[in-house]
């Protein structure tokens, strides 16, 4: 299939693919996405560069999704997306923390967003996560991994393998090998507003 090449001088027709991709975003549960993920850049559906995209749950905004280009695979369904940037919100609207990557996925039928390579979390409270691989669910509004991290806040330092947390790093769980130095007495300070529990 040919790759038909957007760019932002063309707003309506930006406006119109946009809608197309992303009318699948609301609730309930839906399949799947085929084994087959070609992610060639040629084999694209479409292409789309200054994506900008928000996230809803329950009708709360929980984040807000932005890249510099887009490509649109499985009629529509799956993004590969090039210098991501995701901004978190609170319930309250309030944004508090931010991932960037410089590649990612965002699969529009399960609604998950996965960024790979150097991503990092940094928090409006100090906190910092950075992972080469972090996912973010958008319908349990957490964020996973399955391999190494670094998590770092105001006299605290703690990695591991593995781990499942809130976008803000409130609440984070140590799949396995964890360990962590802090450089303040009495054990450090809880600068995300929550404890760690390992496991």
């Amino acid at each position: 299939m040919s790759v038909s090449r957007l760019s932002l001088r063309r707003p309506l027709a930006l406006a119109g693919l946009a809608a197309a991709a992303l009318s699948a975003c609301g609730g309930g549960k839906a399949p799947t996405l085929p084994a087959n993920k070609n992610a060639l850049p040629d084999s694209a559906d479409q292409v789309m560069f200054g994506l900008r995209h928000y996230l809803w749950n329950g009708g709360l905004r929980r984040a807000q999704l932005r890249a510099d280009t887009a490509f649109f695979y499985d009629e529509m369904n799956r993004m590969e997306l090039r210098n991501m940037r995701t901004t978190f919100y609170s319930a309250s609207g309030d944004s508090n923390a931010v991932m960037l990557a410089a590649r990612g996925t965002y699969d529009v039928r399960t609604q998950k967003l996965e960024g790979r390579g150097d991503v990092q979390i940094t928090t409006t409270d100090g906190c910092k996560l950075t992972s080469p691989q972090l996912a973010y669910e958008r319908l349990a509004n957490q964020v996973t991994s399955d391999t190494s991290f670094v998590f770092t806040e105001p006299g605290r330092t703690l990695s591991g393998i593995g781990l499942r947390t809130d976008p803000q790093l409130r609440n984070l769980q140590v799949f396995r090998n964890a360990s962590g130095a802090s450089s303040t007495r009495g054990g450090g300070t809880r600068g995300c507003g929550g404890a760690r529990r390992a496991r």
